[in-house]
């Protein structure tokens, strides 16, 4: 292992911190109203108010706001309920799978938020101010499980050294 990767691991803490947890928390739940807002207005058949943009009638009425018949802020609610309850099976039973799995799934995010950004930027023409909201805290989610994942795979390592030195040790 490179000296660069030793020193970046012993900065790293032992286990998730809880603030990241509780961020992890708060921000799901951010993007899980946000995106619940706009799927119940698209079921309602009503475009929501644009106040920082105009724009929001064109992306969340274009085609790009489905995918295959399902809003795409349905599913956007989807995903910020599996992370917001992925981290919270975290807290309450400390299983490192739930939350690596969270964190895997903020790649998820991550992806179709750039490519919303993409679509809204370089298709569309026109920023809906709700999808803007989303991107961010899709972004912060990412942010927040790549540091989940750096952690994991310090705790990995350790743990692979420990085992390594112990079996070094028997004759």
């Amino acid at each position: 292992m490179k000296d660069s990767n030793r020193f970046l691991i012993r900065l790293l803490p032992n286990r998730v911190p809880s603030w990241i947890l509780w961020t992890i928390l708060f921000t799901a739940l951010l993007g899980f109203f946000d995106a619940s807002y706009l799927a119940a207005k698209h079921f309602a058949g009503v475009v929501p108010p644009c106040n920082l943009f105009s724009g929001c009638e064109i992306v969340t009425t274009s085609k790009y706001s489905l995918i295959f018949g399902v809003p795409v802020a349905l599913l956007g609610a989807l995903y910020y309920a599996a992370v917001f309850f992925l981290a919270l099976l975290y807290l309450d039973t400390r299983n490192d799978r739930y939350i690596v799995l969270a964190a895997l799934l903020t790649f998820a995010g991550f992806g179709f938020s750039l490519w919303f950004m993409f679509v809204q930027a370089f298709i569309l023409y026109a920023f809906c101010q709700y999808c803007l909201f989303s991107a961010l805290t899709s972004t912060i989610l990412f942010v927040l499980g790549l540091a989940v994942l750096r952690i994991k795979i310090k705790l990995e390592n350790q743990n692979e050294q420990s085992t390594n030195e112990n079996n070094s040790i028997r004759f």
